[in-house]
């Protein structure tokens, strides 16, 4: 009972969520904004996604080193660093509009917010205190998904009426924002090492990898796998099935059933622990996902909406919070960086394969074979995670 007296909603943990959700939205107001402006430059649509790989290639890359320079450098100073640069992307993008140097700014931009989105990760995880760890993610979680999707729908809805240049200079203002409530964080590593001296002993690459947190990263991969569909081909579906923009609704049904699962998730899991919310998330999924493919009506897509949005809301920030229950404090930001490249993984190989999947048995039917991923995660969390659990149980008895 003591446990769950522990303060979650400190000054803290309020602004990093803030910051977060400031900086999340402004990040996808920018990757919504560019194709967009791309298209009125340029009759080529290849451009864009040249523009978006270059972006994701970028940051994976970064991603393979970041955890390494967390672990060496003060957190609240390589935040605060990490925006000026961010923000010094954005002015370059007023500088030249040519499509060469927009494409090298993309890949400037990816390294950046690689480099913030594993900083910010971290930083929550180590504000939240352990006793309500699950709580803790889940909100910040929340806070991340609002952001990412209030970004393209400013984006959107401005470009209709305003110009490229303005929304830059509105982008440049919320990271500005950002950089603000950047030196009222602090940094959380020194109390975060239990043993700085083995740590500081240990070879470079075990900052990059931790073969503790490699399960619930593969899960997560399968997750992004699923997710990647409906991200690219609800709107193709829609005219599959004759829903034409209503089939966005979907993505309505998604968010409200996402809010209200993840109001109370975070809590069931540190009371009761990871297992009883993966296992009925991936079963919610993949029903979501067979009835998605074989909807012939909009009642029948928002009912799949709703299921989809359970496994959504689960999965991926309990799979979270257990993975920083599998490794020592120091190893946070190893674990974050490894979840981090693995939701990259999993996006850019969903994207393709389904693509390639929907030309051959159609948009519908690469829905239904989609919920394999679902069935996947289930099936490896059963076998894997009995391991993963005596871990924890030995972990508790020492404690």
């Amino acid at each position: 009972m003591g446990k769950e007296k522990v303060k979650l909603w400190t000054n803290q943990y309020l602004i990093i969520i803030l910051l977060s959700l400031v900086m999340f939205a402004s990040f996808y107001m920018i990757t919504a904004g560019f194709p967009i402006f791309v298209s009125t430059i340029s009759d080529n649509p290849a451009i864009a996604g040249i523009m978006t790989t270059t972006l994701m290639t970028a940051s994976l890359i970064t991603r393979f080193f970041a955890s390494v320079i967390i672990q060496k450098v003060n957190m609240k100073l390589l935040l605060i660093i990490s925006l000026i640069y961010f923000m010094g992307t954005i002015g370059l993008t007023l500088v030249d509009e040519s499509i060469g140097f927009l494409i090298f700014i993309r890949a400037l931009q990816g390294i950046g917010f690689s480099m913030l989105t594993i900083l910010v990760f971290t930083i929550s995880s180590n504000i939240v205190p352990k006793s309500r760890l699950g709580e803790g993610i889940v909100y910040f979680a929340m806070s991340t998904s609002v952001g990412t999707t209030l970004g393209p729908l400013i984006a959107i809805s401005y470009l209709a009426n305003y110009s490229f240049r303005s929304m830059m200079m509105i982008t440049l203002g919320l990271m500005f924002f950002s950089f603000l409530c950047s030196f009222f964080t602090k940094n959380t590593v020194k109390k975060e090492k239990e043993s700085p001296q083995s740590t500081n002993k240990e070879p470079f690459y075990k900052y990059m990898y931790d073969k503790r947190v490699l399960l619930p990263c593969i899960l997560v991969a399968f997750n992004y796998m699923a997710i990647a569909g409906t991200v690219n081909f609800m709107g193709p579906f829609g005219k599959e099935i004759n829903a034409g923009g209503s089939i966005s609704q979907f993505f309505i049904a998604q968010g409200i059933a996402m809010l209200l699962v993840r109001a109370f998730s975070g809590k069931i899991f540190d009371r009761f622990g990871h297992r009883i919310l993966i296992i009925p998330g991936a079963i919610s999924g993949a029903v979501g996902l067979i009835l998605l493919g074989f909807s012939t009506s909009m009642w029948m897509v928002l009912v799949s909406g709703v299921l989809f949005g359970i496994a959504f809301a689960i999965i991926h920030p309990i799979i979270q919070a257990w993975a920083l229950t599998l490794v020592p404090p120091e190893k946070k930001a190893t674990a974050n960086s490894m979840l981090l490249i693995f939701i990259d993984f999993g996006l850019a190989i969903g994207s393709v394969g389904l693509g390639f999947l929907a030309k051959r048995v159609g948009y519908g039917m690469t829905f239904s074979y989609s919920a394999a991923f679902m069935i996947i995660i289930l099936l490896l969390y059963l076998m894997g995670s009995k391991k993963t659990v005596s871990l924890e149980a030995s972990k508790e008895k020492s404690s």
